[in-house]
C-alpha cells in the first residue's frame, strides 16, 4: 500500500477513480469503495480486495504497470506479489487418494462445477477430465470458515455420480471437512443443493445495485445472470457505473438481454434486486420493460420480483444467524412464525431485539417505512437483520390492521414460503378484477424483502459495517 502512496495514487482523486475503473474491468469483481475514508484509507481497502481474489495481487500489478510503466514503484509491486506463496490445500496423499475416482471422469456438468467451485474468480479452461480440474482448484484458496474450492467441486462432482462413485467421493469430503473443521459449512452446501434441487428450472436474475463511493448520484450496477438452475454463483456479467436517473432504464436493457439469454429454456424466472438501505423504498417491481417497444409493462406482470439487502450481504457476522432462520422458515413456513412490530417495540431500546431473539421469527411486518438513514438504537430494519430474519414486509401508508390482513392472505396454509410467487399474484390481480377481503390496491405499493442466504455473490466489504454504525445506511440520503 505504500508504494500506491508513493506513485502519488493518495494525491489525487482522478487517479484513484482511474484506477478503480481498471480494477473493475480487470477483476470481474464488483467493488465500490466509501468516500468517506480517507485516500490512504481508500488505497488500504483496494488492496485488501485484491488480495481477496484470485489473481487480484497480479491484476493489481498489472494496472499500476498499464498507468505507472517502468517505475520503481510498478518494479518493487511486481517483486512483492512474485513473492507471495501458493497454498496447497489439499495434502499429496489425500489427492492421490482421490485421483483414482477422478481421473478419466468427465461428467455433463464438470465446466458448471469448475467454475461454481472457484465462485467465477477466473474463466475456467477447459478440463480433460475431473482430476484435471481439481488440480486447477487444488491451488485455489478460501478464506476462515469457508470450505476450500477444491472441497466444494468434489462435492459439486459427487451429485451427478452413481452411487459406487458418490459414496467414496462424499467419504473423501466428509473427511476433507473434518480435518479443516468445517463440517456446517459442508452441511450449508449439502443443504443449499437439495433445495436447488427441489426448486427444479427456476432460473435468477440478480440485480446489484452499489453506491459509487465517489459521486453521490451514480451507482455500480452489476448482474448475475442464472443459465443453469444448478449453478449459483454464475458469472458476474458486466458492471456499470449508471446514474440514479438512469436506473430504470439499465435494469430494463438487462432484463431483456436476460430473456434474449434465455429464449431457448422453458422454465420460470425470479428478478431479485440487491439494494442499499437508502434505495429499498424504490419500487422496483413497477419499473417497466420493453420501454422501447412503445408498449411498456411493468416488471411484476412478468416476474416475481423481491429486494435483498446490500448490506447485510456484505455484513458476514450475521450470515450465521440469517442461515438458522432461513432454515427454520423452509422447515415450518407458517403464519405463526411472522411477527408484527409495533411502534413500541422501539421505543426502549434492546426490546425488538429481545423479541426477535425468540427463534420462533422468521418474517416481520414492519410497522412503517424503514427511513433512508438509520434511528441508533431504535431501528426496526437493522435489529431485524441483526436477528437474521430473512423475510420482512412493509407499505409506505397501509395500517397495521390492513396489513395483518394481507400477510394473513399471502402465507395463511403454510404458504410463507411461497412468498414472492404469492405477491406476485396479487399483483397482477389488481389488474384482474378479483376480489379479496380488503383494499387490493394495497399492493401496488407493498414492498417484500425476501433474501436467500444460498445465493451470495461476492461484493467485497466496502459497504461500512453497520454493527459499527448503529445501522446502516447510505450516509449521503436525506
Amino acid at each position: 500500500m505504500d508504494v500506491l502512496v508513493e506513485a502519488g495514487f493518495a494525491d489525487d482523486r482522478s487517479i484513484r477513480s482511474l484506477m478503480l475503473g481498471e480494477l473493475r474491468a480487470a477483476l470481474k469483481v464488483p467493488f465500490a469503495i466509501s468516500d468517506q475514508l480517507t485516500a490512504r484509507d481508500q488505497l488500504i481497502e483496494i488492496v485488501n480486495i485484491c488480495s481477496r481474489v484470485d489473481d487480484g495481487m497480479a491484476i493489481l500489478a498489472a494496472v499500476l504497470e498499464l498507468m505507472r510503466p517502468g517505475t520503481p514503484e510498478y518494479a518493487e509491486v511486481h517483486r512483492l506479489v512474485s513473492a507471495l506463496p501458493v497454498h496447497d490445500v489439499v495434502p499429496e496423499a489425500e489427492q492421490e487418494r482421490l485421483r483414482r475416482w477422478l481421473a478419466g471422469f468427465t461428467p455433463s456438468g464438470l465446466v458448471a462445477a469448475a467454475r461454481r467451485a472457484a465462485r467465477n474468480s477466473a474463466p475456467p479452461p477447459k478440463f480433460e477430465d475431473a482430476w484435471a480440474a481439481f488440480c486447477f482448484l487444488a491451488d485455489f484458496n478460501a478464506a476462515p470458515g469457508e470450505l476450500p474450492p477444491a472441497l466444494i467441486f468434489v462435492e459439486l462432482i459427487a451429485t451427478e455420480c452413481a452411487e459406487t462413485r458418490r459414496g467414496p467421493l462424499r467419504d473423501w469430503t466428509n473427511g476433507q471437512a473434518r480435518r479443516y473443521r468445517l463440517d456446517t459449512a459442508l452441511d450449508e452446501l449439502r443443504a443449499e443443493l437439495a433445495q436447488t434441487r427441489r426448486q427444479g428450472g427456476k432460473l435468477h436474475l440478480m440485480i446489484v445495485v452499489q453506491p459509487d463511493g465517489i459521486e453521490p448520484d451514480r451507482y455500480l450496477v452489476c448482474s448475475w445472470r442464472q443459465d443453469e438452475p444448478d449453478e449459483w454463483p454464475p458469472p458476474c456479467g458486466d458492471c456499470v457505473l449508471v446514474r440514479a436517473p438512469d436506473l430504470e432504464d439499465h435494469v430494463d436493457d438487462l432484463v431483456v438481454q436476460a430473456e434474449r439469454a434465455w429464449s431457448g429454456r422453458a422454465a420460470d424466472v425470479v428478478l431479485e434486486f440487491v439494494l442499499p438501505r437508502s434505495l429499498l423504498n424504490i419500487p422496483v417491481h413497477r419499473w417497466a420493460t420493453e420501454r422501447r417497444s412503445g408498449d411498456p409493462q411493468p416488471l411484476f406482470l412478468t416476474y416475481p420480483i423481491v429486494v435483498r439487502s446490500l448490506e447485510r450481504m456484505t455484513s458476514r457476522q450475521w450470515h450465521r444467524r440469517w442461515r438458522v432462520r432461513w432454515s427454520a422458515l423452509m422447515t415450518d413456513p407458517s403464519m405463526e412464525r411472522v411477527y408484527f412490530c409495533q411502534d413500541k417495540d422501539t421505543e426502549e431500546q434492546l426490546r425488538l431485539g429481545a423479541i426477535l431473539s425468540d427463534q420462533q421469527w422468521v418474517m416481520m411486518v414492519l410497522s412503517e417505512s424503514p427511513p433512508a438513514r438509520p434511528i441508533p438504537g431504535h431501528d426496526q430494519l437493522f435489529t431485524a437483520f441483526r436477528a437474521g430474519l430473512p423475510a420482512l414486509v412493509w407499505h409506505p401508508s397501509a395500517g397495521s390492521d390492513v396489513l395483518r390482513e394481507v400477510v394473513a392472505w399471502l402465507v395463511g396454509g403454510d404458504r410463507l414460503g411461497d412468498l414472492p410467487a404469492r405477491t406476485q399474484e396479487s399483483r397482477q390481480a389488481v389488474f384482474q378484477g378479483r376480489q379479496v377481503p380488503f383494499d387490493i390496491d394495497v399492493f401496488r405499493d407493498l414492498v417484500v424483502l425476501w433474501d436467500d442466504p444460498s445465493r451470495l455473490v461476492f461484493l467485497g466489504d466496502d459497504v461500512p459495517d453497520p454493527s459499527e454504525q448503529g445501522g446502516f445506511g447510505d450516509n449521503r440520503a436525506s
